[in-house]
């Protein structure tokens, strides 16, 4: 059972962005209704057996295992730790949250004189060194996520800037959260609640989960990490205080997408998450005792400009670039055979199907590529005829796209993006990159001019992303520090939007305010959104409360072969 939230004023971003599928005539209708939003084989814990071990493939190792840490934002590292961690908030497969009995058994929510929230958290929780889950656990974490120390390399503040104090209620297990501004995404919060002990100091913060997972409060508890095997390994915590989870284990084993595939198929794993590619969904669906689970996802994939990087500090050339790819093409390639017509999504907040979704991409998200031309042109980049390459000063334009060794939905769409933007006199060079490093070695560090990844979304559209978005701030040195804005592009009137746009209660001008934010981005260059992509996972017949779970959370628990 979830409890529903007490008093609650209502998370209004959810509310306000993830209510509703499309129907006849809206900008989706024609890749919205088919898929449920969820699809994970419900069961009941009865029909389940006691026991098993489930065999997990991932596509990377991570070394970070802090999912609030910079290098720590990857899937991988949420996919693990939603086992271990604490969650206050779960969602339901409408993006609805409620408090998870589990942590946190009733919440009340003041809007005046300012916005409160308190939580009354479940006095039997416990960290696996012994030490009560308390409101200090809460005080600590929201002042090593307000950004006020630049020694916490966090990967975002969003929501803890807003909150002007943590503090005791009525005993150690009431936590009184104030806010100094209003924050609608309060329940986004504290997702995962890290121990204090490892959010004390910036040491501790950036380093205790690094290779490790010291600390946990979850139905499972790490039992080991084998680098060389390229696994993890959960098993049951006997001292759960919880339904007890029904899995002995859960094995996460790291493999590139082709060995993942055959994996599946040799039954050498019982689940992983499907690529958008004609190839594993095939051989996913052939597999004797397999099935592919399907959801309607708040997700999208999107080409990434470096606008760090020589030739895209200029907007007209991230414009150009725009405007130089097909990205109809480009979706239907990713589509073919699969049987969802794609969705060419012209927002970067929300999705089409979503309540509020504009097209607010002005002239910059059509096909265009003589506009792409002249604006190259204009920005001194020419050209001795068709086909060849612009230069500007002698030097060529040549734009590096980085994807993963052994992807090969992300090398076909690299290829597809070469041949389109070559059209225009945009040299690109495709370098293939271990994935395990994309985003630790390339990504993050601004090694890269291109780069393709999905946006994973949930049910704080706004708030869970907004630090993609947001400008630099200062680091410890007084260097520009952009945090999970990978793309270095920003301005204080995007920031300027976001801030408002989470920062009321009304639903409606929250979305006024998102999707101002969303025009500047297109205005900035900031990210081509390339289509919406259902969330599509591989599992075994009888595996049940597992697959694609869509906007909702997965119960680890309760996951488990039917007997």
């Amino acid at each position: 059972m979830r409890r529903t939230l007490a008093g609650a004023v209502g998370v209004v971003l959810v509310a306000a962005l993830t209510a509703c599928q499309a129907g006849p005539g809206d900008p989706a209708d024609v890749a919205a209704p088919q898929l449920p939003p969820s699809d994970t084989n419900p069961a009941d814990r009865s029909e389940l057996a006691d026991g098993g071990t489930l065999r997990w493939g991932i596509s990377d190792l991570p070394a970070q295992w802090n999912p609030h840490h910079a290098n720590g934002t990857v899937g991988t590292v949420s996919t693990v730790v939603e086992a271990l961690l604490p969650t206050p908030f779960d969602l339901d497969d409408q993006a609805r949250p409620q408090p998870d009995p589990d942590y946190v058994e009733d919440v009340t929510v003041e809007t005046e004189p300012r916005q409160t929230v308190t939580l009354r958290l479940n006095p039997r929780a416990r960290w696996s060194d012994g030490t009560a889950i308390t409101w200090r656990d809460y005080a600590q974490m929201a002042e090593a996520l307000s950004g006020r120390d630049p020694e916490y390399q966090i990967n975002s503040a969003v929501g803890y800037q807003q909150i002007s104090g943590v503090t005791r209620g009525a005993d150690d297990h009431e936590v009184v959260i104030s806010f100094e501004r209003p924050f609608a995404d309060y329940a986004s919060l504290f997702n995962p609640l890290l121990p204090a002990a490892y959010t004390e100091s910036a040491e501790r913060f950036n380093t205790g989960y690094l290779n490790d997972i010291p600390v946990t409060a979850g139905p499972f508890e790490p039992a080991e990490t084998d680098r060389t095997a390229r696994t993890v390994t959960l098993a049951r915590d006997d001292d759960w205080w919880g339904e007890p989870a029904r899995l002995d284990r859960i094995i996460y084993r790291a493999m590139g997408t082709d060995a993942l595939d055959s994996a599946f198929q040799d039954g050498g794993i019982d689940v992983y998450a499907l690529p958008v590619d004609a190839g594993s969904y095939e051989r996913a669906r052939s597999a004797p005792d397999g099935e592919v689970r399907a959801a309607l996802a708040p997700d999208y994939r999107h080409l990434t400009l470096n606008g760090e990087s020589p030739a895209l500090s200029d907007v007209a050339v991230r414009h150009a670039v725009f405007l130089g790819i097909d990205r109809t093409a480009v979706a239907e390639s990713a589509f073919s055979a699969i049987g969802w017509p794609p969705t060419v999504p012209n927002n970067h907040l929300l999705l089409p199907g979503q309540d509020g979704y504009a097209d607010n991409s002005g002239p910059w998200g059509r096909h265009d590529p003589q506009r792409a031309a002249e604006l190259l042109e204009g920005a001194g980049w020419t050209s001795d005829g068709p086909g060849e390459v612009r230069t500007r000063d002698g030097a060529p334009l040549t734009l590096r796209y980085v994807v993963p060794q052994g992807f090969q939905p992300g090398q076909n769409e690299a290829e597809l993006v070469q041949a389109m933007l070559g059209d225009i006199g945009v040299q690109v060079q495709i370098e293939a990159v271990p994935g395990d490093e994309l985003f630790s070695g390339y990504v993050v560090p601004g090694n890269y001019d291109l780069v393709s990844f999905v946006n994973i979304g949930g049910g704080f559209p706004v708030s869970q992303s907004m630090q993609q978005w947001s400008d630099a701030v200062p680091d410890a040195d007084g260097d520009p520090e952009w945090r999970t804005n990978v793309g270095r592009i920003g301005s204080p009137e995007i920031d300027a939007a976001l801030a408002d746009a989470i920062g009321t209660l009304d639903p409606a001008e929250a979305l006024m305010h998102a999707n101002e934010a969303d025009r500047l981005l297109w205005e900035a260059g900031h990210t081509l959104p390339l289509y919406q992509r259902p969330e599509l996972v591989a599992v075994r017949r009888d595996v049940a409360n597992l697959g694609a779970a869509g906007f909702g959370s997965l119960d680890y628990s309760a996951i488990g072969f039917v007997e």
